[in-house]
């Protein structure tokens, strides 16, 4: 009996611990001496396939060791220091090479891979061939390589020969289109296989404005892109429509879009679209309403403001687009909202149409939220300041930035239940604040002595793009919750008793300057029971919290701060502003304090 057997014997008798004498069991690849660890080195993948000529890569990981480096080799073919390993031309005896790895550490620990080289060539195909995609929402590509077990590509998406545009962008096969788009164009989706770069498949794109961005003829559907045209080159939406008791008519959105944050003159020009859908064009836009008022925004409590429209310049009925369904060809049908309103609570599914995202869907996810929100010095407002906001509606992934001043409607009722106000980012995804439409109604209604409602027609619902295997995007959307049903609803009595103990703590909680927030939300064991969330700044140090406040549980989420959601971003190349979200606002999420709540 050899050494090594006899070795082996033992271990299956003794086990491999008694045995520290020895460099382990198992054989060849690694050694060690007396009271030394172990070096392991192990090859990934350990079997391969490649065509002559083409790459595949290797890696491999040593445990044991100071260092992780090894040295290649290769019995056939070649192999670089990075592990990048080239077939031969010709398919060598016996069919296969072996490829090896060995620890730099220590010589005689090492792992092999074989490879099975072969004269099949290497093929690849794009998924779907054609796709019609909204300007700034996204499809998913997929490759599929054949005749390799390298099946990676690089992506790139291009203009057709002689086009100028900008195409928009591909990352892993996730495609977004460019926004704004003026009109119609097509591009070209490629991928380009890693293993045989000569092999490429493409598949063709085309781009369609998205309806909330583009200028249109009178009277306007509202969702729609616009702005106060003292402001710089930013865009918001154009919510909706309210009445007063006269019958005289007014746009409804922020007051950070329409009234410059408190700056605005009555009579100042309201434009649609807004200055970011025209390439910062000022001379393009049509006038649709003057300003007209916005309660205070520090003591009002509501981001609010009223343009009376010009005649004939908005559809009267109060349309909003996308708010009747989707057509056949992908088009939004406009519609208008209910007239009533209705107040948020926890798993209500809401939806709403905005400038940057059109139509999308999701569900309340905490209610009754203090929150502070920061309104940059820009989009015409002088001045930056930070507003703490009280008994606000909280969302995620309804909206994005350009979309403030949106309608939020119950999606089964089309009844009015919030405006979006604020943004602030988990990494990709998005927590989303509103308005409740009774508090702007009942603000505005005190600061100008009239008396507001809400311009429409008959309950009805709202179809919301679904996707079918996404439950976080809808229609390819990028920042749209396919939620198109209410979850269970929070019972209203749990609400009331959660929300007097954060009102209780509220003042000392966020006397924190890390602290962005409170709200009332969802119990993550029991679906009947209310949590109450604080949020806070990802960059700041985590406060010292209780675990409960009067026997609610307490669930920390971090975010970037939030601000008031204009889209305000510079031009990119070819004269096509960005789809990016703000980098200052693009914080990552720390999965280890909470995750985001389900509504």
């Amino acid at each position: 009996m050899t050494w090594r057997t006899t070795r082996d014997y033992l271990c299956a008798l003794l086990g491999c611990a008694a045995l520290f004498f020895t460099g382990g069991c198992g054989g060849g690849g690694s050694n060690g001496a007396v009271g030394q660890p172990q070096v392991v080195v192990e090859v990934f993948p350990s079997n391969a396939t490649a065509p002559v000529g083409t790459l595949q890569p290797f890696t491999a990981s040593v445990t044991g060791a100071a260092s992780g480096a090894v040295t290649w080799t290769a019995s056939a073919g070649t192999i670089g220091a990075t592990g990048n390993y080239t077939a031969p031309a010709s398919v060598p005896h016996g069919g296969t090479a072996t490829v090896t790895a060995t620890s730099m550490s220590n010589h005689s620990a090492y792992s092999s891979a074989i490879v099975t080289i072969t004269t099949t060539p290497v093929t690849l195909g794009v998924s779907p061939q054609n796709s019609t995609v909204k300007a700034g929402f996204s499809q998913i590509y997929t490759a599929t390589v054949g005749g390799t077990t390298n099946t990676s590509v690089n992506w790139s998406v291009n203009d057709v020969l002689g086009d100028t545009t900008f195409p928009g962008t591909i990352v892993n096969g996730n495609y977004t289109a460019p926004a704004p788009v003026v009109t119609t164009d097509t591009y070209s989706v490629t991928a380009t296989s890693n293993a045989d770069p000569t092999k490429t498949a493409s598949a063709s794109v085309t781009v369609t404005p998205l309806e909330n961005q583009e200028q249109q003829a009178f009277p306007i559907k509202l969702g729609a892109s616009g702005v106060n045209a003292n402001a710089d080159c930013c865009s918001g939406t154009l919510g909706s429509l309210l009445a007063d008791e006269n019958g005289r008519q007014y746009i409804l959105s922020n007051n950070h879009i329409l009234g410059r944050v408190g700056h605005a003159s009555v009579g100042e020009a309201i434009v649609q679209p807004g200055y970011i859908d025209t390439f910062c064009n000022f001379a393009l836009p049509n006038t649709v309403a003057h300003f007209t008022a916005a309660p205070p925004i520090e003591a009002a409590n509501v981001d609010a403001a009223i343009a009376q429209v010009v005649s004939g310049a908005v559809d009267s009925h109060g349309e909003i687009i996308g708010f009747g369904g989707i057509a056949s060809d992908g088009s939004y049908i406009p519609a208008p909202p209910a007239t009533t309103t209705v107040n948020a609570s926890v798993g209500m599914a809401v939806s709403k149409s905005g400038r940057t995202t059109g139509v999308s869907c999701g569900n309340v996810t905490a209610v009754n939220g203090m929150i502070r929100i920061d309104l940059a010095a820009d989009c015409g407002n002088p001045t930056a300041i930070t507003v703490l906001f009280d008994n606000q509606i909280v969302m995620g992934n309804i909206a994005n930035y350009g979309d403030s001043g949106s309608l939020i409607v119950e999606t089964a009722t089309a009844r009015p239940v919030g405006m979006v106000a604020g943004i602030a980012t988990i990494g990709p995804e998005t927590i989303i604040t509103a308005n409740p439409a009774g508090d702007i109604l009942s603000a505005l209604n005190a600061s100008t002595g009239n008396t507001f409602s809400f311009v429409g027609g008959e309950q009805h619902s709202i179809s919301c793009p679904t996707s079918p295997d996404s439950e976080m995007d809808t229609s390819r959307q990028r920042m749209g919750s396919s939620r198109a049903q209410t979850s269970e609803l929070l019972p209203a009595n749990e609400i009331s008793r959660a929300t007097l103990a954060e009102h209780k703590y509220a003042q000392t909680i966020m006397q924190d300057p890390a602290v962005l927030g409170l709200a009332v939300s969802r119990s993550e064991t029991d679906p009947q029971r209310a949590s109450i969330l604080v949020f806070v700044e990802v960059s700041k140090r985590l406060p010292l919290l209780p675990k409960a406040l009067d026997g609610f549980p307490v669930r920390v989420v971090t975010s970037g701060r939030f601000t008031a959601g204009t889209n305000s971003r510079p031009i990119r190349p070819r004269c096509s502003p960005s789809t990016i979200q703000p980098t200052d606002f693009v914080l990552r999420w720390r999965p280890e304090i909470s995750r985001w709540p389900t509504p």
